[in-house]
């Protein structure tokens, strides 16, 4: 017997902590059991996703260093991660990758007869190599069932298993088998799978041999290291004593708060850590509140307010309660439940943004983009603003829209009005989730994202304080004009615009105008596009917006 159970954990290294906290947190639907630091370098967060409690078995663990270079797989490391979930839920995720834009690969088979499994892979933003593998012996491993928009069937299991990629395998077969009780189950295209327990889900790792390639760079999007879960420190000590007598030179035993560890590097080139079951995550939070504070072990709680200081602000995923408010608007099929109706992008205010810090800029862009096409346009145009960006849902030949038309230039007005109230509704709750402020929302938006702006100003007078509308048209006509009495419209526009025409653009202005919204409009030369000297210009009105709200508060 020798004490190893199976994986305890996997740790990676990511760049962007918010990118990284919205994709396993988000996407994958993963519980944020812990956020604190790397204990090495406490300048760094160190993010735990796991099941509702971190489960051993359950966890990946993030050291998210904003602008750390890709790093590179090859030999000397764990190369993929792959997750458990039920052979019910593959068309599930397939479905869902689709629609978050993540190109994958399969659903596949892997094995075949008993062992045959289902298999999805694909990256995260890093280009982590990750897989979805369907197994029968993931239900009797827990789950974290609250995640918004993924039910408790359909979600992640686990770690299934991970496959270490080495030059050449016989030693790092050998330690496996013969110090770390590890049992060879089979081989599968020249990958050999061994197994430890009763060998399922989570008690299974991938040895494949690729030959003399270069070896693996550490960097985003590769993984730091394994750990092998033991069951206390008297059984971590044992197994410490097998890799001593194997010839390899494991670390002390390192206090980690929620697990002892002990390191060191296997034949292969990849670091293995060997970590206790206990004390476990709720040493310092209850269940409930997991992942709500930045917890620090006791030698850095001295220095709380120079940490906080330095870290990146992040916000928690959207409570599951947030998806309620879409029930009147929006049907199953249209939700998002994790991304409060719209797959989207929150950036909070720069710390230090005195004059923008208060505001958040409505990113909407035109046909074809995404949440990430008016980040750039959103930072030139103020520069530490908080930015909320959402992808439209209406599809058209693939492209995202925020609004269906029937024709160029002709809008399907009974689909605008309903979009245009589901976008409201998204930015209530919002407002509500990040706690932004509620006087200091400006859309910025882009052809068909400026029309929806336009009919959010004309249908939700008081929703946004202000607007930037690139190249727009006039979206509708209302009955009775709104009051926009203290709303202050930006509109950009192009003398040989084909698309939105010029007089698109003045009669937009006027109706604005006739509203009580205070209009300012910019002509560019050219055509439907975006210029250097509209941006600047649209800066400079709103530095100017921003200069006399502050006088006039």
């Amino acid at each position: 017997m020798t004490g190893i159970l199976g994986i305890h954990h996997v740790t990676a290294i990511a760049s962007d902590p918010q990118r990284n906290l919205d994709c396993y947190a988000g996407l994958l639907g993963l519980r944020f059991v812990k956020r604190t630091v790397n204990f090495d370098d406490p300048e760094t967060y160190h993010f735990y996703f796991g099941d509702e409690v971190g489960h051993p078995g359950s966890l990946l663990t993030f050291f998210p260093w904003p602008g750390a270079r890709r790093g590179r797989q090859g030999p000397g490391q764990v190369a993929v991660t792959a997750f458990a979930v039920l052979p019910g839920a593959v068309g599930f995720w397939v479905e869902r990758l689709v629609r978050h834009g993540v190109t994958y690969e399969g659903p596949t088979q892997r094995g075949s007869g008993a062992e045959a499994e289902q298999v999805i892979a694909f990256k995260d933003q890093d280009g982590l190599l990750l897989e979805l593998v369907a197994h029968p012996g993931a239900e009797a491993r827990p789950a974290w069932g609250n995640a918004p928009g993924i039910a408790r069937e359909h979600a992640i299991h686990g770690i299934h298993s991970v496959t270490l990629w080495v030059e050449q395998g016989d030693a790092t077969e050998r330690l496996l088998v013969d110090t770390m009780g590890f049992r060879p189950l089979r081989e599968e295209i020249g990958t050999k799978l061994f197994g430890v327990g009763d060998r399922g889900p989570g008690q299974i790792v991938r040895v494949r041999a690729i030959g003399p390639f270069p070896r693996g760079v550490g960097g985003a999007g590769t993984v730091h290291h394994v750990a092998w879960r033991v069951r206390d420190d008297g059984a971590q000590l044992e197994a410490r004593d097998r890799v001593v007598t194997a010839g390899l030179d494991p670390t002390p035993v390192i206090d980690r708060q929620y697990f002892h560890s002990v390191y060191f590097r296997e034949p292969g080139g990849v670091l293995f850590e060997l970590a206790t079951d206990p004390p476990g995550f709720t040493i310092d939070e209850p269940v409930e509140r997991l992942g709500e504070g930045l917890m620090l072990p006791p030698q850095y709680e001295a220095h709380r307010a120079e940490i906080e200081a330095v870290l990146p602000p992040i916000h928690l995923p959207v409570p599951a309660a947030t998806t309620t408010l879409f029930t009147s608007t929006t049907g199953p099929e249209d939700v998002s439940g994790d991304a409060l109706g719209f797959i989207h992008r929150y950036i909070p205010p720069s710390a230090g943004a005195e004059l923008a810090g208060s505001t958040t800029l409505l990113l909407l862009h035109g046909t074809g983009g995404d949440e990430e096409d008016l980040l750039p346009l959103g930072r030139a145009l103020l520069p530490g603003a908080g930015m909320l960006s959402p992808r439209g849902k209406v599809l058209e030949g693939g492209a995202p829209r925020f609004f269906r038309r029937v024709a160029e230039g002709v809008f399907d007005q009974e689909d605008l009005l309903r979009r245009t109230e589901e976008l409201a509704q998204f930015l209530e709750a919002a407002t509500q989730t990040y706690k932004l402020a509620r006087d200091g929302i400006v859309a910025v938006g882009f052809s068909n994202g400026a029309n929806i702006a336009a009919s959010l100003l004309l249908r939700r007078p008081g929703l946004l304080r202000g607007a930037v509308l690139l190249s727009p048209m006039v979206p509708f006509v209302p009955e009775a004009l709104p009051d926009l009495l203290g709303t202050a419209v930006f509109i950009g526009a192009g003398r040989a615009d084909a698309i939105a025409a010029p007089g698109q653009t003045e009669r937009l202005a006027a109706l604005l105008r006739q509203a009580g919204a205070d209009v300012t409009v910019h002509w560019e030369p050219g055509g439907h596009a975006v210029s250097a000297s509209e941006v600047d210009a649209a800066r400079r009105w709103i530095t100017q917006c921003l200069m006399a709200r502050r006088r006039a508060d």
